[in-house]
């Protein structure tokens, strides 16, 4: 018996040493010893792709090819094709190209994983102990949300947006500056306190809705309350909820009593432009919601701009959910890196995803800022001496859907404009006094609904005309293929007779 037991001992003791020779085997195939290798990539252009991240790629890796599929080649084509489901053609590009790296936004990321498109990045960043943790707290965990639970991609930047606001405005009037984490009914309260302030052309708005009317204002609302439109299946509208008429009551009383300015409606409910976007930065509204692109005006507006006024500015979080208060609906990914899962690349790709979503080029991004910010938050703690704890305090929504509904929702085309006017014609009602919240909800209802169901028609009927002209257009073709052949065949019997 301790004969077998020393047997067995050393068994386990050999297989533990050829462990530690060999290693496991690797989930991916090593890059040949000469280091080569070929990826296709989709990006914005191929002039873009080298600048943001092929270049410094080919630094540590010159020996790995690319090859660019520009994206602007679907956006030509989206052009010729009226009323073109984006997700669709989308689908119908790659499928067209097969890149082995995918640039994707989430829903589109949700979709390909769903359909088994995508390759599963666990096990390999399992093996490779690539680095999760570097990332701002909320990230990961919203990618797999839209992943079942696996991690199909990685992003190296996100978008965001804060409250920024007139800290010298707040000054000037004893008013208390705006603090992180606020709801939207709390900024509105202190948005308030600057009502009785000026009046005509020198009011003071507390807040400002930059470029936005009636409409862009209650949406910005619902996103930040978690609001939604449709049903879970996307079938049905669903407006008239204690909900959305909170979001209609805050925003029109908040408009009425000057604490919050909009773009005006002329008479055919459409947006003015007036001139008036910039209040802000004419030091008379004292906050607006925006990204961090808008630091650069800080600095540069005054060039171009003789009414702009140097403002000591600072920046909170945006509006939270009072439900949520440590999460952000205004967080987004755009850029997601993907890897096809019928490549054959794998190694090279994931050897660019990780590259791409890796410290050194976080630490490069933190050093400019182009309106995106790096996703690793350890290097970007200051831009122009101010802290970026807004950008970063708040962890992303994992289970975020936007008011439209999630990739699975099909929203006809039709629908959006014809929409958004008849939010902004009577939430005017609403402002103006001419109808109740809830005649103006109630209305949104009926007339929302018609116009989705209008919208779905029209779209069946398009698609059901362009299926019947392809169907002509391929019958020609083989009738012009039959009549070919038809013609050689008679031509073959004139020759051997």
């Amino acid at each position: 018996m301790l004969r077998k037991w020393k047997i067995a001992l050393l068994l386990t003791l050999v297989v533990a040493m050829i462990s530690g020779c060999f290693g496991e085997k690797p989930v991916l195939e090593e890059l040949g010893k000469d280091g080569k290798g070929k990826i296709k990539v989709v990006y914005y252009s191929e002039e873009a792709f080298y600048s943001e991240y092929g270049n410094s790629f080919n630094v540590k890796y010159p020996d790995i090819e690319f090859e660019v599929v520009d994206q602007q080649e679907m956006q030509r084509e989206l052009q010729d094709k009226e009323d073109a489901d984006y997700q669709e053609e989308m689908q119908k590009f790659l499928d067209k190209h097969k890149p082995d790296v995918l640039m994707i936004d989430l829903p589109t990321m949700e979709k390909m994983a769903q359909e088994g498109k995508l390759y599963n990045l666990d096990a390999v960043i399992a093996q490779e102990k690539f680095d999760l943790e570097g990332f701002m707290p909320g990230l990961i965990d919203m990618i797999r949300a839209r992943g079942g639970g696996s991690l199909y991609g990685l992003a190296p930047n996100f978008y965001t947006n804060v409250i920024f606001y007139n800290a010298g405005l707040f000054r000037e009037h004893n008013i208390e500056p705006p603090r992180n984490k606020m709801t939207w009914q709390e900024l509105i309260d202190l948005s308030s306190r600057f009502s009785g302030i000026g009046s005509g052309e020198n009011q003071i708005y507390g807040y400002s809705e930059r470029y936005g009317s009636l409409d862009s204002f209650l949406t910005s609302i619902a996103q930040g309350s978690s609001l939604r439109l449709f049903d879970a299946k996307g079938e049905k509208l669903v407006f008239n909820t204690d909900g959305w008429k909170q979001a209609m009551k805050m925003a029109s009383d908040a408009i009425r009593s000057k604490a919050v300015y909009t773009q005006p409606m002329d008479e055919g409910n459409e947006r003015m432009y007036m001139g008036d976007d910039d209040l802000f930065f004419k030091g008379k509204a004292a906050m607006i919601m925006s990204g961090p692109w808008v630091i650069s005006e800080f600095k540069n507006r005054m060039m171009w701009d003789k009414e702009a006024k140097e403002i000591d500015w600072g920046m909170v979080t945006a509006p939270v959910d009072p439900a949520n208060p440590d999460e952000s609906s205004y967080a987004t990914l755009h850029e997601v890196f993907a890897i096809a899962a019928d490549s054959p690349n794998k190694r090279a790709a994931w050897e660019f995803v990780k590259f791409v979503n890796g410290p050194e080029m976080a630490k490069a991004a933190s050093r400019s800022s182009r309106g995106s910010l790096p996703t690793r938050n350890q290097f970007m703690k200051e831009i122009d001496g101010k802290s970026t704890e807004a950008f970063y305090l708040l962890r992303p929504k994992a289970e975020y859907e936007s008011m439209w509904g999630g990739p699975n929702v099909k929203i006809p085309s039709d629908f959006y404009m014809e929409f958004l006017s008849l939010l902004g014609k009577e939430m005017k009602a609403v402002v103006d006094n001419k109808k109740t919240v809830e005649e103006a909800a109630a209305a949104i209802q009926a007339k929302g609904e018609e116009a989705l169901q209008k919208g779905r028609e029209a779209e069946k009927a398009r698609k059901a005309a362009q299926k019947g002209a392809e169907g002509d257009s391929g019958k020609a073709a083989e009738d012009n293929k039959t009549e070919d052949s038809g013609s050689a065949e008679a031509g073959t019997s004139e020759g051997i007779d």
